[in-house]
């Protein structure tokens, strides 16, 4: 039976493909070829025989010269069926053959017990042929979304909802600020297919995100608390950067020197320290 939760991910990949190959890159660390673009491929993966075999989606990746350089197929797994043990090596094969290049296969699986089956070797016959499913975990999943852009993040978040789970309105709050980063029609996109697949309170906590512009979220108690964290997290790092400077030039911090670093609030302020950093003889002079 067709559901949210099975083709809102499918219609990520059919709206922008590159998702396929940066899950393959960031999960996997798969070295694949260069490519200029990437274009949906059709589904329909049938040979000359009668039988009909479609996948869940293919994205083919070109070269500059529109030649392809490799190509995945998707495929969304809900449960367990140990008839794409026999069907997958066949998408691949066919694939393969239609467009001569390498073709990989990424499983999004909605649970873990499903992606441990998805990753089992499939052993086609001759020796050394075997086919390893690329397979995303759902509980990482979450942990990918600050990594990328904007666009990235939510297409990785509306992954982790087709999961469905107790996670669900702590992926809405984060689908809301990150949605609201976007275009006004690609904002509207994204929360479509989000609310196809969030839990009803997940679903008014999502509303709520959408109900005000990026700015009035900036504006509202936990836009200022999140804006905040994010400024401290930036003077830390500044923090941490001009110590480091002192240190591997080997100049000592004293206790009073590392006390008036640590309550400086002025982000201009270090950056004048960090700079001075890289010349004095002694700690205290990065003041002057």
């Amino acid at each position: 039976m067709v559901t949210h939760s099975h083709e809102v991910p499918i219609r990520l990949f059919q709206a922008r493909p590159e998702l396929a190959a940066e899950l393959l890159v960031k999960t996997f660390g798969a070295a694949l070829p260069a490519y200029a673009s990437a274009l949906p491929e059709s589904e329909a993966l049938t040979n000359n025989d009668p039988l009909e075999l479609n996948c869940d989606n293919a994205a083919v990746f070109r070269d500059e010269a529109g030649v392809p350089a490799f190509a995945v197929i998707i495929e969304v797994q809900r449960r367990q069926d140990n008839r794409k043990q026999f069907s997958w090596p066949m998408y691949v094969t066919i694939l393969r053959a239609r467009l001569k290049c390498p073709v990989r296969l990424l499983a999004i699986c909605t649970d873990s017990v499903t992606a441990d089956w998805a990753r089992r070797p499939i052993e086609v016959g001759p020796p050394g042929f075997t086919l390893l499913p690329d397979v995303v975990h759902p509980e990482g999943l979450l942990e990918m979304d600050e990594q990328g852009s904007a666009k990235e993040a939510v297409e990785i978040l509306i992954l982790k909802a087709a999961c469905g789970g107790p996670q669900a309105e702590q992926v809405a709050h984060r689908l809301g600020r990150r949605l609201n980063e976007l275009s006004e029609s690609d904002r509207q996109q994204y929360a479509g297919w989000a609310l196809q697949l969030l839990s009803d309170e997940a679903c008014t906590v999502l509303e709520e995100y959408m109900s005000m512009t990026y700015q009035e979220y900036l504006e509202s108690p936990a836009g200022k608390l999140e804006l905040k964290g994010e400024v401290r997290g930036v003077r830390r790092g500044q923090i941490e950067g001009l110590l480091k400077v002192l240190q591997a030039r080997g100049i000592e911090v004293s206790q009073s020197t590392l006390d008036r670093i640590e309550v400086v609030s002025d982000e201009d302020e270090l950056d004048r320290w960090f700079v001075r950093a890289v010349t004095v003889s002694d700690a205290e002079e990065i003041f002057d």
